[in-house]
């Protein structure tokens, strides 16, 4: 029964060594080649079509990712740049109510009036962002807190000057005080020399002044009294001279100021 069967397979096997070399012989012919060719172009035609398919559909689906990845980057880069504007205003607006708290809190008269105005420059002079349409005028006094910044010089329609009193060109009538002791311990004439420091000069040698006292304004020659100008650094030893001399230290960074406030009695 096995033996049919067995010479059937045998028959194929032997046909398909018979084609198989043929095959090889006729691959070698360039007729033969040329017929393959032939029989391949429909082949490769449906072989570059299905290519061109993928590759435009996934191609554009690749490319629309990744525009829509760039234009959500683009939202996220604006949206940090807004909030890094709005917390740069909320900082902003924080200085200008910490400093308002701490001038209302400050030792001054209660019927005493305040403006607060915007710095715009420093230089030698203060440029501030208030003019005579907002009432300044000439000969305000202009403070930080409670301590003296300088007295308004130059006003136009909307902004004005103010000569600090480390200009060269101060000259403040003062009284030196001694922290936790009450009264006066000196009188004497406060000198600008620059952006950071000042010289009390005219002070009787009889008078004690020593490092750490407290000068504020006396309130004479237009001066408001009683401001808050700087601290005795260093006396300076005394000499043959009827006075003696000290420098003082500011008691703020006027190159700092964002925001002043002008006292409009």
């Amino acid at each position: 029964m096995k033996e049919p069967g067995i010479k059937k397979n045998f028959f194929l096997f032997l046909l398909l060594i018979l084609v198989s070399v043929l095959f090889l012989l006729l691959s070698r012919q360039n007729w033969f080649a040329s017929f393959l060719g032939f029989l391949r172009r429909p082949l490769n035609s449906l072989e570059s079509s299905s290519l061109a398919s993928y590759q435009g559909t996934f191609g554009n689906l690749s490319f629309s990712s990744d525009n829509q990845q760039q234009t959500k980057i683009f939202e996220l880069e604006g949206r940090l740049r807004q909030l890094a504007v709005e917390q740069n205003k909320l900082s902003l607006c924080q200085d200008e109510n910490d400093k308002l708290k701490r001038l209302l809190g400050a030792s001054l008269p209660a019927s005493w009036q305040f403006m607060d105005a915007k710095v715009l420059g420093i230089t030698d002079r203060i440029k501030i962002a208030r003019g005579s349409r907002d009432g300044v005028k000439q000969g305000m006094m202009v403070v930080a807190e409670d301590v003296l910044v300088g007295k308004v010089v130059e006003v136009d329609s909307s902004t004005s000057l103010v000569q600090m009193i480390t200009n060269p060109n101060s000259k403040i009538p003062i009284v030196v005080k001694r922290p936790g002791n009450i009264g006066v311990q000196a009188k004497g004439l406060l000198l600008g020399q620059s952006r950071q420091t000042l010289i009390l000069d005219k002070v009787l040698q009889v008078e004690s002044i020593q490092k750490g006292d407290l000068v504020t304004t006396s309130g004479d020659e237009s001066w408001l009294p009683d401001l808050l100008v700087g601290q005795i650094k260093e006396v300076m030893p005394k000499s043959a001279e009827v006075y003696q001399k000290a420098s003082v230290s500011p008691l703020i960074n006027y190159q700092d100021l964002k925001i002043v406030f002008i006292i409009i009695q």
